[in-house]
Formats: structure tokens, sequence, C-alpha cells
């Protein structure tokens, strides 16, 4: 029979003495180092954190972030001990003053009642206003390293959002989307992949994280050409894509696919974004042909963190 260790739960406090000054920037760099954290990969979105600190009023909100694929507001309220009314009151302030999208509430420890309360606020907000209640934990196997976790106590339910929309304010289009999104997330999640799992969304892409920061997946829909494509997004990198391009011949050799170089553009916020990609053929509108499309989306996204994060790292780090 195997012979198994225990788990062994650690006081949060023994790792992070200041909340300020230690747990809010650990967090902050867990978000910006390469590769998708393990609170993004809990929240199920990518974040890229814009201020530490932020000032909002007479306080400041912990850390004031972003959905890195479609520009989301994200306000993450941390604390070390047992959850307050205090907190519950500041990320609800915070939300207000900087009108979050996302407010993302982590604890050690929840009292019922404020588990409930964000239960509630994710019942009665508004559609696309999401609230998160979760618990940082850190654990050892025996005299191991200490491993730490985050557990998403509550969270928004896809089946009640779904459920609160009005007869309709969907179009036929954005729900066969948002069906084809949340299968091939299903997908993702039986299957043994760097791909990471993402809530799906009614549009016509589905972000993923690439390992290397400024950069990441996207998997496209066009219906009216009946293509689909997988594309390397390049944030802000005039200097990368170049690069990128200069080594054409040998990433089409190893991705097995001709590229589609697509032009750089100013965004709204000034970057120079860029993307490169390969396509196919396909009709989502045909289910029984999404097997076969969601076979082609994983071998091109396992082969794109294959070629691209070496790559992209040795351009990074010139």
């Amino acid at each position: 029979m195997p012979d198994f260790a225990s788990l062994n739960p650690q006081d949060v406090r023994d790792y992070w003495h200041h909340e300020e000054y230690e747990f809010t920037p650990w967090v902050a760099e867990e978000i910006g180092a390469d590769g998708a954290s393990q609170l993004e990969n809990t929240l199920g979105i990518d974040l890229e954190v814009i201020e530490i600190e932020k000032p909002v009023g007479n306080y400041r909100v912990d850390i004031y972030a972003e959905v890195v694929d479609d520009g989301r507001t994200v306000i993450i309220e941390n604390q070390l001990g047992k959850s307050d009314h205090d907190h519950l009151g500041k990320s609800m302030a915070y939300a207000a003053g900087v009108d979050a999208d996302i407010i993302v509430w982590i604890a050690p420890k929840f009292n019922d009642e404020h588990l409930d309360a964000i239960q509630w606020l994710n019942a009665n907000s508004r559609e696309h206003v999401n609230f998160f209640a979760v618990r940082v934990e850190v654990w050892r196997i025996g005299d191991s390293l200490p491993a730490v976790r985050f557990n998403a106590l509550e969270s928004p339910s896809e089946w009640k959002e779904k459920a609160q929309r009005s007869r309709g304010e969907l179009s036929d289009r954005d729900k066969l989307r948002e069906d084809f999104w949340a299968t091939f997330r299903d997908r993702i999640e039986e299957t043994n992949t760097p791909l990471r799992s993402r809530k799906p969304q009614p549009r016509h892409y589905y972000s993923n994280p690439i390992g290397v920061g400024g950069y990441h997946i996207s998997f496209n829909l066009d219906e009216d050409s009946e293509e689909l494509a997988i594309k390397l997004i390049i944030d802000d990198s005039k200097f990368a894509y170049d690069e990128l391009r200069r080594q054409a011949d040998d990433i089409e050799e190893e991705l097995q696919n001709d590229i589609e170089w697509g032009e750089l553009r100013e965004t709204r916020a000034g970057k120079m974004r860029s993307d490169l990609g390969v396509t196919r053929n396909a009709n989502i509108a045909d289910r029984d042909a999404w097997g076969e499309y969601f076979e082609w989306m994983l071998t091109q996204g396992e082969r794109f963190h294959e070629v691209f994060p070496p790559r992209l790292r040795d351009i990074e780090n010139r």
C-alpha cells in the first residue's frame, strides 16, 4: 500500500509579516512574473498590474490591475487576518472609486457573513461586475518547502450570469461563440496541455498566457470568412515583431505552418500592438466539426508554447 504524508497548514503570517510591505508586493510580483500566476489561474483571467497602493479618495487600493485581453478594471484587496467589515467596506469604496469590473478580496480566513455578502453581490450586481472571495493558504508536507494555494471560496457563477440575461440580449452568433469557447475550455481542462482554462465570453476571441510577460495567445473566429486562427499577440514591442519576422523561415518550419503577419497598429493607449499567426478553414455553425477544430487548436497552441517562449525571452534579454 502507498505511504502518504500529511498536508500541514501553515500560518500565513509566518511568511508575510506585513500586508502592505510584504504580501501585496509579493502578489503583484507573482502576477507580473513570466507565466500565469496561481491567482490568475484561480480567477480564470490574465492580469497586468497597473499600480500598487493606488490612491482612491482618502485610501489606497492594494493592487489596481486590468485584464490583459479586454482591459476590464480589477482591484485586489489583501489582508493577512480574518475577513472583517472594514476590508469589505473598503473593497466596495474602491470599486466605486475606479468603476471596477472585477473585485478580488484575498484573506486567509473568511467569516460566513462576508462570504454571504460576496455571494449576494454576485447575484444582485449588474452583469459583468464580478466579485471573488479568495482564501490564501500555505501548506507543507513534512519538511518540504512551503507551497502557496489560492482557493476561490466565492466567485461569479456562469450559470447565474446567463440566467440573469434578458431574452434576446445575446445574438444567435454570440450564443454560438460562447458555447464554442465554453466547450473548448472544457477540453482544455480535460487535457494535459500548457493552455490554461479561462472564462468563456460571447466574443470572437479566447485569450491565453504564453509564459512571457507582454505577449499572449489569442484564438480567433471569423465567421464571415469561415476561418479559425491562433495568434501570438505582441502587446507593445516593434523590436520583438521585427526580430520574429527576421526568423520567419525557422518559425514556420517549427510550427509546420505558414505564418500570417499582422500590421503594427497603435492602440488608444498609445501602444504599438502587433500579431502573427496561423489559420485554417472552419465553420463553427457545424457543431459536429468542433472536435476536429479543438484538436487543431490544442496542437497549434502547444506548438506556440514550444516555439515562441525561448525566442521571446532571448529578445527580452537583449
